[in-house]
């Protein structure tokens, strides 16, 4: 009973949420690595592509393991921002704002935008259902062309757009919720505490610079099909 207590208290509630948007972040991190083989070419991210399919288990696994751990994370959020809303006076909520950063003012807005933007990267990309135009095209080693499909998205303006809406919420976003999960866990030492506040930007920049670089390289013709 004791356990269940901790984990309905506000401070179990964010210890988990920190512990999932971790976990969600090496996530995205790994996600960045494996596109950025659209460098490579057409090979080898189509292998790359391959090799998850290869393992279905493993990858219906983790595409449900994310999704809970997604759907858990947001749901603890949005339960953590009401509770605090209640429980804060207005004139401390407004002292708190003046010092608080934008990044963190506007967690709740940016985690909205990225939940809408998953989504619609999902049926974009993943389902194909946004277009379908690439959904049965194979390349010369007869797996799925991946890298076609990922080349003619971010020759779209419109989808290049959108994508670069998404990025801006995700790099907000991860600024602010790697530094403030760090903390919230207690990784804390006054000799790097520094380097651990720095450590949310670090990612952001990384991540999204990463994304903004196979978008722009597609939509400048340096990566074509």
């Amino acid at each position: 009973m004791q356990r269940v207590g901790w984990f309905r208290s506000t401070l179990g509630s964010r210890v988990v949420v920190s512990l999932t948007g971790l976990g969600l972040v090496g996530f995205v991190v790994f996600h960045m690595l494996g596109n950025l083989q659209v460098f490579e070419g057409p090979a080898a991210l189509n292998s790359y592509a391959a090799m998850l399919r290869d393992m279905p288990m493993f990858l219906w696994a983790a595409r449900i393991g994310l999704l809970g751990v997604a759907i858990f994370h947001i749901a603890l959020a949005i339960q953590l921002a009401l509770r605090n809303r209640r429980a804060r006076p207005a004139g401390y909520a407004l002292r708190e704002y003046r010092h608080a950063s934008v990044a963190s003012r506007t967690m709740a807005l940016t985690g909205s935008v990225l939940l809408v933007f998953v989504v619609f990267h999902l049926l974009h990309l993943t389902a194909g259902l946004t277009d379908p135009s690439g959904n049965n095209r194979l390349d010369a080693g007869g797996h799925a062309d991946v890298y076609g499909k990922v080349v003619h998205a971010f020759q779209n303006p419109l989808y290049v757009v959108i994508y670069l809406v998404g990025q801006l919420a995700l790099g907000v976003h991860l600024s602010h919720a790697v530094s403030g999960s760090l903390q919230t866990l207690g990784i804390e030492h006054a000799a790097f505490n520094r380097l651990f506040k720095a450590a949310g930007p670090a990612v952001a920049v990384l991540v999204v610079f990463g994304n903004l670089a196979i978008i722009f390289a597609i939509f400048f013709g340096i990566v074509r099909a």
